[in-house]
């Protein structure tokens, strides 16, 4: 579907995703604390260091009282004040306390190996709660006439956390230290479910077509792997295809592509296309809305799928498409298409898949559940 957004996002030229731009927006934080930080990387806020600029003689530092020290690096980061402040949520935390430039701490912070998504919450948050009360420390000293406190800084940044806890994990008994939060956040742990996930045989008369699209980059490198199997689960074709540079949904519509012109091409009648891509299966049944720049190729597949009497686009989860997830993955391995017409061609690790299938045999899909509950 063409809409001025998907035009415009198709030609702009997009500067690459980093961590600190994602990290330093979170929905879940105050839009004011998020852009002080932003400024403060950018080195955008109004220091001593700043006026300089504009012929302003440097006063003291309202956090230390150190003449001529009021910098963004030292507000933030080298300063006494601050560095106490950051060792006594990190040392909690586990994690170093040796000095780094504030943006490779921050990135320090934001890397942290994280035992659960409330204890990860905490890792990004911190240090921007960190940054806007030492601002506001900073900037009641200087305007609002009050003593630099360091005991207040530490409060509010366990209150802001505090707050944010309650508010995403309302059923979690929170407590108020900062102590007690720490250790309750790294025993946390999340629920796993676990389904036990089977291939399915087409029904008497069908046939089924597995297909999936690989891509090493999004974009990259793209290729498509795909099986067409009868009633009894036997081979009847397989598949691996180079597809050159694209997307992954372009990479899953041409490996669907691919399979229904041999489907076609082989006179079938009756025919199941499974495919482990959500927004494939939503796409081709109007359950979503189409991008214009994949349009053309979903065009292509209504076509194939008029030439069948009977047709089908269905979901299945990944652990019952590992045949054809491995033969995508093994289209970057060669340089031309590869068509294998009986078992003894395929690739060992898809000939391995497929005699799992065969059989019958489940595989385990582990799902993490989002909500985490308390140590017993």
């Amino acid at each position: 579907m063409f809409s001025i957004t998907s035009a415009w996002n198709n030609i702009r030229e997009k500067r690459e995703k980093t961590k600190i731009n994602s990290y330093t927006w979170q929905k879940q934080v105050p839009f004011k604390c998020s852009f002080l930080l932003w400024r403060a990387i950018r080195g955008k806020l109004p220091t001593n260091e700043q006026l300089l600029r504009f012929g302003v003689e440097p006063g003291v530092c309202y956090c230390c009282h150190s003449p001529g020290m009021d910098t963004i690096e030292h507000i933030f980061n080298s300063g006494n004040f601050a560095k106490q402040v950051w060792k006594y949520f990190a040392t909690s935390l586990g994690i170093p306390t040796d000095y780094l430039p504030l943006r490779n701490m921050i990135m320090r912070w934001w890397s942290y190996p994280h035992n659960n998504e409330a204890h990860q919450l905490i890792l990004q948050v911190i240090p921007i709660f960190i940054c806007w009360n030492l601002w506001k420390n900073r900037c009641a000293v200087k305007y609002g006439g009050k003593q630099s406190n360091m005991a207040r800084v530490k409060h509010l940044v366990i209150l802001d956390s505090f707050k944010l806890l309650q508010i995403k994990f309302p059923y979690i008994h929170w407590p108020l230290g900062w102590n007690k939060i720490c250790t309750l956040l790294e025993s946390c742990t999340h629920d796993i479910q676990v389904t036990a996930i089977q291939w399915q045989k087409p029904p008497d008369s069908w046939v089924k077509i597995n297909t999936d699209g690989s891509a090493l980059n999004n974009p990259g490198r793209i290729g498509a792997g795909g099986i067409l199997r009868n009633q009894n689960g036997e081979l009847i074709l397989a598949f691996s295809v180079p597809l050159g540079q694209g997307t992954n949904n372009q990479a899953e519509i041409e490996a669907a592509n691919f399979g229904l012109a041999w489907c076609m091409q082989l006179n079938y009648r009756k025919v199941i296309l499974e495919v482990d891509s959500q927004l494939l299966a939503d796409w081709f049944n109007s359950k979503a809305a189409v991008p214009w720049t994949i349009s053309t190729q979903l065009q292509k597949l209504h076509q194939l799928a008029t030439h069948f009497t009977h047709f089908k686009c269905i979901h299945t989860f990944r652990e019952a498409n590992f045949v054809a997830d491995s033969l995508s993955k093994q289209s970057h391995q060669i340089s031309n298409p590869q068509v294998y017409f009986n078992i003894h061609q395929l690739p060992k690790l898809t000939a391995a898949y497929f005699h799992q299938d065969l059989a019958g045999m489940a595989s385990f899909r582990r799902r993490k559940l989002k909500r985490i509950k308390e140590p017993p």
